[in-house]
């Protein structure tokens, strides 16, 4: 999955858990949706170094669990931490149910108990690569697909009290 559908579901977390609902807890929630992906980062960053080979360290339950608590240890306590560390999960969940194209296939979500790869593989992939393929007409129907999956839903439901929050002074405050 792409950033898009991570930050979606980072805000319906944000939405359901959070008691503040500022800034900066969106942000957090975001950032918890998001993180496992920072190896795909680090490799368009720094290049291909093994430690970098987009989910093969960053996307299993230890991390996640281990994301999730750095981050929740940044919110009061509460259903707000129960709610980022449910979040950090979500990317890989997300992640799991789409189509795994580049080896090694499917996500080790036991490591480092175990290697095993697990991948269930139904939603579409979108293409790395140059400019050109990230933005060929495939990748922007996967962003379309997930936009409409992940995103707009979550909008349409909390309309209301996210164009509220976000007119609000309070929530721009850090």
């Amino acid at each position: 999955m792409s950033p898009v559908a991570h930050a979606g579901i980072g805000l319906l977390g944000w939405q359901m858990f959070d008691k503040k609902k500022t800034i900066a807890t969106l942000i957090a929630y975001i950032t918890a949706a998001n993180f496992a992906d920072v190896d795909f980062l680090f490799y368009k960053l720094i290049g291909p170094k093994p430690l970098f080979i987009h989910q093969y360290y960053t996307h299993n339950l230890i991390f996640a669990l281990l994301i999730g608590v750095l981050l929740a240890l940044l919110l009061p306590r509460g259903a707000s931490r129960w709610g980022i560390v449910l979040t950090s999960f979500s990317h890989l969940a997300l992640d799991i149910i789409v189509i795994d194209t580049m080896k090694p296939i499917g996500m080790r979500l036991l490591f480092p108990l175990s290697n095993a790869y697990y991948n269930v593989g139904f939603f579409p992939f979108l293409r790395r690569g140059s400019w050109k393929v990230m933005t060929s007409p495939h990748n922007l129907q996967v962003l379309g697909i997930e936009l409409a999956c992940f995103v707009l839903p979550i909008l349409l439901i909390y309309r209301r009290p996210l164009f509220r929050r976000l007119s609000s002074a309070a929530f721009w405050r850090l």
